[in-house]
């Protein structure tokens, strides 16, 4: 189990550091997990309050452990698309049937030296690629994607040796037709995966991608989604329970992409909203740090002063008076400044141009600003 912190430093520079690795012992069960996982940050002095997210695996064991930790938790984006894509490829018989005999296929010419040779020789005779056969792995992602592009890349080599040596069946026409529409529905999920997975993604672009993918998906009309209709329709249901608090608000305060993202306005509201509470939230946080600095700050100037003369003490009494005051006081008065503060400063945010999302960087506007 490995415990790796990302952050960003006073210079809004991204940083990511491993802390520790820890070996696993006995039944990994939830409560296993959260002890493990709370006494590596103890090892390193982090407190549960300064841990802002904790991103995890979709694994049930992993996911009650971070919850019984009491720690707001994601799930990692790219793990969840797999999730995405396993849903629609289960839902439609025909096409399981069909990766099933492609799997039987690549397992048969991969393990026999003498089936690749063949299947090298009936490649040269056509003028295919001489590319070997690639094999699913459910733990490698897109491997299933991989695996069907080059089954149809080598499809008449494969017919050729079907029909000459044997050892597994070839597809029909119509399985094939199945194959290269799959592939087109496909392709889009792997693009949004390998963007969530590249080291400058952040929860920031995860809806935009969602978005990406439901208006492609919700394109049931054109050639390449004949036959795969079913698929297509529980992917679109799965992606839209992909939705998480943290990814809203993330990207609503992406300059890149702010309100364009979100696929309705109700959607945009509870961002809105979620972003609003944020700041509450950070705000109450930060006032009784503030007012015990600022108390403790007058203890030691009244230490310094003449004891001995009343008024002073007097004075700083009633400075500590006030201070006091303000604390209990500050939270009602600040949550209506709040509300309106950001709401102006929010307006004003999403009247301003995106940013390119290819070559602008958002940290380095967060740095110019702040």
């Amino acid at each position: 189990m490995s415990l790796t912190c990302h952050f960003f430093d006073a210079t809004w520079t991204r940083k990511q550091v491993i802390l520790n690795t820890k070996t696993k012992h006995g039944s990994h069960t939830g409560e296993y997990l959260k002890v493990t996982f709370l006494n590596m940050l103890d090892e390193w002095q982090i407190s549960k309050d300064r841990v802002a997210l904790v991103l995890r695996d979709s694994g049930a064991n992993i996911v009650k452990g971070v919850r019984l930790a009491e720690l707001q938790d994601l799930s990692c984006s790219a793990h969840t698309l797999q999730l995405v894509v396993n849903d629609g490829l289960t839902s439609q018989r025909a096409i399981t049937d069909t990766i099933a005999m492609l799997k039987k296929c690549a397992a048969n010419v991969h393990h026999s030296i003498v089936a690749k040779q063949l299947l090298q020789d009936i490649q040269r005779g056509l003028g295919l690629p001489q590319h070997n056969l690639i094999q699913a792995v459910p733990t490698r992602r897109n491997s299933t994607l991989h695996m069907l592009q080059r089954m149809l890349e080598q499809k008449r080599a494969l017919t050729i040796y079907c029909g000459e040596h044997g050892g597994f069946v070839c597809p029909t026409a119509y399985q094939w037709d199945l194959v290269a529409n799959l592939i087109e529905t496909r392709i889009p999920i792997e693009e949004v995966t390998l963007h969530v997975s590249h080291s400058n993604s952040a929860a920031f672009c995860i809806i935009l991608c969602l978005t990406v993918l439901k208006m492609l998906l919700c394109d049931d009309e054109s050639p390449s989604t004949q036959g795969i209709g079913t698929i297509r329709q529980v992917m679109k249901e799965s992606i839209s329970k992909c939705f998480f608090k943290s990814c809203g608000v993330g990207c609503l305060s992406d300059p890149r992409y702010k309100s364009h993202a979100f696929s309705c306005a109700i959607t945009l509201r509870k961002a809105i909203e979620w972003l609003k509470k944020e700041e509450v939230t950070q705000h109450t946080m930060q006032e009784p740090a503030a007012t015990e600095a600022s108390m403790t700050e007058q203890e030691a100037n009244e230490t310094e002063e003449n004891m001995s003369n009343k008024m002073c003490r007097k004075e700083n009494t009633s400075s500590r008076v006030d201070a006091i005051f303000s604390s209990l006081l500050t939270p009602h008065t600040g949550d209506l400044l709040t509300s309106s503060s950001i709401y102006d400063e929010l307006h004003l945010y999403l009247k301003e141009p995106v940013i390119d999302r290819r070559v602008g960087d958002p940290l380095q506007r967060n740095k110019e600003r702040f």
